[in-house]
């Protein structure tokens, strides 16, 4: 057991790390210990190795992983007691259940991969890999999902490697990975009972990590050669720095937060972007979905000279009830605006936040619903629908469209692939991450949509109202100038009464689909196909004592 958590504590290490005691930002931005992750699960697999049945195995899983998960995002707990208003005790409950739900998929590789290698007797490093990239796929779906943390986000700041996800998604690069601890693991075997160095297992996983960084470092070399190549588009990002609790309180805050938003919206426009995006939900009054334009809807509110503002609003529309009355269907959108302030488009968000916009299981959980800010629980939006707009003017004019990916739906790759196959030139994820509080989260966000770039070959333009505000280049690397966090804890920030900021930079526009665009989670459903495979033909062979099984291992002569 020991082993086992300290294997999923080291996995945790290289996830992007912030640890206030030493520092409100991450310790480790140039991710030196992403290379821990090659190594890290060693000792869980080692563990694995200990066990002498399967229920022993999937506990061993599940230690892993809640050692690995409660390491990489108790942070959450943070906007249960701070903005959920929980007590301590019963936000830890929460976090102790969703860790356990993430950990059962680790659990559930362990177990399988145990009973194939007992009943068929094939080695760790064989199929392993297949299991975790079959049931990480399954974390992405199971009860709306939720792949946070997944092992291939442990890469993102390693881009030769990190490109893999161009072909494979973010599942290859956690697949490879594995496959190397699985090798480590492999050797420790040999060396206990004294058979053939695994060599075999050693070369495959050699060949593959160096054919993935020929490839990466190749298409890097391309997909640069393009970036210098091709149309850019002047953007501006807005980052607000309001505290979280104030934000919560927009309605009575609104002249305040439009305040520190508009003018650097001015300001932007008059250095010339083309597009402004503003955080997630930062328009501080809900409005009707169906508002044509926000000219006169704030204070000193004016047509700009140039620029197109994606600006993020609550919407309500009043529904009608059995009983006769109305309740309220409250969206998360982001309306397109024109220079002159009209609605070009809308787009709701897609995926909605579990306790955070809705409660999965209400009628169960029914003490968790003030977990939920007063504003919801809100309805999800249906289809995956482009915004467009035309930049310059006469001959030079160019139709420019985006794929708005609002927070949360930023972390499931078949939403920004959604968009992709549909040819958009780059991806927009206006966001808030002001609930994580000075933690792990933010970082770990970004190197979640630094994956879903290089999934599409998209730059990524990412505002945050606090949080880290970006631009993220289709190779999936952060172009300079980015901000981070701001006064998203009164108690801890530098400066509460920070101001807001403004990240202006060029946006390259690639056209074309990356293989994962056009094929999407192919690996992954090949892989799920295998380990289904795999495990049946284990389940319906039956076992074999003795030194046929390949857990078998004889008493000790004191015995």
């Amino acid at each position: 057991m020991l082993l086992a958590a300290l294997g999923g504590a080291l996995e945790a290490l290289a996830f992007p790390l912030v640890i206030q005691q030493f520092s409100l930002r991450q310790i480790d931005p140039a991710g030196h210990l992403e290379w821990i992750a090659w190594v890290g699960l060693a000792p869980a697999l080692v563990a694995l190795d200990l066990a002498v049945g399967g229920a022993e195995a999937f506990l061993l899983g599940i230690i892993a992983g809640m050692a690995c998960f409660y390491l990489s995002i108790h942070w959450v707990g943070h906007a249960m007691t701070a903005f959920g208003g929980l007590p301590l005790w019963l936000a830890l409950v929460a976090l102790t259940l969703l860790v356990l739900y993430m950990a059962v998929h680790w659990g559930l590789a362990f177990w399988a991969s145990f009973t194939v290698r007992r009943r068929l007797g094939w080695p760790l490093w064989v199929h392993l890999p297949v299991f975790w990239a079959a049931t990480e796929f399954l974390r992405n779906h199971l009860f709306t999902g939720f792949p946070w943390a997944n092992l291939g986000y442990t890469q993102v700041r390693h881009p030769a490697v990190a490109q893999l996800a161009s072909l494979a998604g973010v599942y290859g690069i956690a697949a490879l990975v594995v496959l190397s601890n699985a090798v480590i693991a492999e050797w420790w075997r040999a060396w206990r009972s004294g058979a053939a160095a695994p060599w075999k297992a050693t070369a495959v996983a050699g060949a593959l990590v160096a054919s993935t960084v020929v490839y990466g470092s190749a298409r890097l070399a391309h997909v640069r050669r393009d970036m210098g190549r091709a149309p850019r588009l002047r953007v501006g990002l807005v980052q607000a720095n309001v505290d979280q609790s104030v934000k919560n309180q927009a309605r009575h805050y609104g002249d305040f937060i439009v305040g520190r938003l508009w003018p650097l919206t001015v300001q932007a426009d008059r250095a010339g972007a083309e597009f402004v995006s503003w955080p997630e939900a930062a328009w501080p009054w809900a409005v009707s979905p169906e508002v044509q334009s926000f000219d006169g809807e704030g204070p000193n509110l004016a047509a700009l000279s140039q620029a197109h503002v994606l600006l993020g609003a609550a919407t309500i529309r009043w529904q009608p009830t059995r009983g006769g009355g109305r309740a309220p269907q409250i969206e998360n959108s982001a309306f397109l605006l024109a220079p002159d302030l009209q609605v070009m488009g809308r787009y709701v968000k897609h995926h909605l936040v579990p306790f955070g916009e809705y409660i999965p299981f209400g009628e169960w959980l029914p003490f968790l619903r003030q977990v939920v800010p007063s504003l919801g629980p809100g309805s999800p939006g249906g289809r995956l629908d482009p915004m467009s707009f035309t930049v310059g003017t006469g001959e030079g004019a160019r139709r420019v469209s985006l794929g708005p990916l609002i927070c949360f739906d930023a972390i499931f790759p078949e939403i920004s692939r959604g968009f992709g196959r549909q040819d958009v030139d780059f991806l927009v994820n206006p966001t808030n991450d002001a609930w994580y509080g000075y933690s792990s989260g933010p970082y770990q966000f970004l190197a979640i949509v630094q994956m879903r770039a290089i999934e599409t070959g998209k730059a990524v333009a990412r505002p945050a109202y606090a949080g880290v505000t970006a631009v993220i280049l289709p190779t999936g690397e952060v172009a300079p100038g980015f901000l981070e966090v701001g006064p998203v804890d009164p108690d801890l920030a530098p400066d509460p009464q920070e101001s807001a900021r403004l990240l202006v930079a060029e946006l390259p526009l690639l056209r074309g689909r990356t293989l994962y665009t056009t094929f999407g989670d192919l690996f992954a459903w090949a892989a799920a196909g295998v380990a289904a495979a795999l495990l049946g033909a284990a389940l319906v062979r039956p076992r074999r004592p003795g030194r046929a099984d390949p857990t078998w291992r004889p008493l000790p002569p004191t015995c």
